[in-house]
């Protein structure tokens, strides 16, 4: 491929669709919570009709030009309030996290109690959704995840960023 050809390479494209499946608690520092209770807590708390996010599917479209570096990402979920069966849409930022593509929202405005992260590979393999759900009053929030290991990753020094 010549340097012309490179500079209009087309973005990547996709979607991608992960199951949370795993739960955590984590201190407010963002670190994890060993605690079996605030464990057994959150797993309570995320499986309830109005807080339901254990077993969703997340499906995140995003678009990535590796040239610029220019990127963006929504992602869309079912409602955590099982009484409201809609599918809300989060615009996530761009985390600028080394060595993958991640992208996060902060208490968006349809969901002001939560951060919506989403990560991939630089291969675009490997795509990680989560929600940390926060927790006013608490000593730990409850993270709700389709990673096994979120806390070995650069996504999680975010979790920490504003855990209040």
């Amino acid at each position: 491929m010549s340097y012309t050809d490179a500079a209009f390479a087309a973005p990547v494209t996709g979607t991608a669709k992960v199951r949370l499946t795993h739960v955590f608690a984590t201190l407010q520092t963002g670190q994890p919570d060993q605690k079996p209770e605030d464990i057994a807590a959150c797993r309570k708390q995320v499986s309830s009709p109005n807080s339901r996010y254990l077993g969703i599917t997340v499906s995140t479209r995003y678009s990535v030009d590796p040239q610029s570096m220019i990127m963006s990402a929504s992602s869309m979920l079912p409602s955590p309030q099982a009484t409201k069966p809609v599918i809300l849409t989060i615009k996530l930022a761009p985390l600028g996290i080394q060595g993958q593509y991640a992208f996060g929202a902060f208490r968006p405005a349809a969901m002001p109690d939560t951060y919506v992260l989403y990560s991939m590979g630089t291969d675009f393999k490997g795509a990680k959704s989560s929600i940390l759900v926060l927790n006013e009053g608490k000593a730990f929030n409850c993270l709700v995840t389709s990673d096994a290991s979120p806390f070995s990753g650069g996504v999680s020094e975010k979790l920490g960023a504003d855990q209040k």
